[in-house]
């Protein structure tokens, strides 16, 4: 049986969570990844580019593997091309993904509006499975179709091992508030744990989500974005009462450093440039002119240039706190 109860969740994110974000995470504190979503007709059909995304690091603890599709018997299938090919502790299969594309495919989210083959696909990817399935669900579809305590009992029922709930509907993407009442409601229902997701940022509303949801672990997502920090000061108000960790600006360029050089050596400079900045545009977030910053970067094409002005950004950034706290 998965020990997950307590531990915190590093949410998957298509385009970001890749193995270098990951580890990064899992040293600052995240016990438990996961890749980002793969689609199960790629992998049946041999893509190498898919099997790609599928490379953990010696740091990840625990490690799920996400899946997508609407098919029960392709998804089946790409789940033993998975175990016979991958060290992983755990499936995961995306019913809450609320982008379009898949939506109008009827996978992710749109599976919450089609009970009946959404319990097909995890019973029959529970049958091969050598590892525990686990499903992401949301709230509902949208507020005319708010189902998340009675469809994740389907799932419960259909084999899956826990779930996950964002506290949004498909309807709302990522505005709005997310619903913690809903996750409670889904756990008085359910035997299974479940992990609650969305609006959890720091320690306090970490504290809060537990409390309100009852969940059993709890999942950060973009609260994680250029700030890997996130899990460390959860761990330590949890275990202190209060959060001691406070990140200066030089110290977020210096990390962005670290993970840049690392993205470097798994993708090559010229494709590592192109995937920094997203992250970097994070990471710089919150300094001062951060603007600027982000179209520096975002002109620099050049690996060692870039890793040349983080160099000096994290110096001067360095040199400014220093001289602020001499002053005080």
């Amino acid at each position: 049986m998965l020990d997950i109860k307590g531990k915190i969740f590093l949410a998957p994110m298509a385009g970001f969570t890749d193995k270098v974000f990951r580890r990064l995470c899992s040293r600052f504190g995240a016990d438990v990844t996961v890749t980002e979503m793969i689609s199960s007709k790629a992998l049946v059909l041999g893509s190498a580019k898919t099997k790609d995304l599928i490379s953990f690091s010696e740091e990840e603890k625990i490690r799920g593997v996400q899946i997508f599709g609407n098919d029960p018997e392709v998804m089946a299938q790409s789940v033993k091309i998975l175990q016979d090919e991958f060290e992983y502790h755990f499936i995961d299969i995306n019913m809450g993904c609320p982008v379009p594309k898949l939506v109008r495919s009827g996978e992710g989210c749109a599976l919450m509006k089609n009970p009946s083959l959404a319990a097909k696909i995890v019973e029959e990817v529970a049958k091969v499975s050598r590892k525990p399935v686990s499903v992401k669900i949301r709230k509902g579809f949208d507020d005319e179709n708010i189902n998340a305590p009675e469809f994740a009992y389907i799932l419960q029922e259909s084999g899956a091992s826990f779930v996950t709930v964002h506290g949004r509907t498909r309807a709302q993407l990522y505005s709005g508030k997310a619903d913690w009442e809903i996750i409670r409601k889904v756990k008085e229902k359910l035997k299974i744990p479940v992990i609650a997701n969305g609006d959890i940022v720091d320690f306090e509303s970490a504290k809060k989500a537990y409390e309100v949801t009852r969940a059993d672990s709890i999942m950060i997502g973009r609260a994680a974005l250029g700030n890997p920090w996130v899990f460390l000061q959860i761990k330590e108000g949890f275990e202190k009462g209060y959060v001691e960790t406070k990140v200066l600006p030089h110290m977020k360029i210096r990390v962005a450093i670290e993970f840049f050089t690392q993205l470097c050596s798994e993708k090559g400079d010229k494709m590592a440039v192109l995937e920094a900045r997203k992250h970097l545009s994070f990471f710089v977030k919150g300094i001062e002119n951060a603007a600027k910053i982000r179209d520096k970067i975002n002109r620099i094409n050049n690996a060692t240039e870039l890793l040349e002005f983080l160099k000096e950004l994290a110096s001067s950034l360095e040199k400014k706190e220093s001289f602020v706290d001499n002053i005080l």
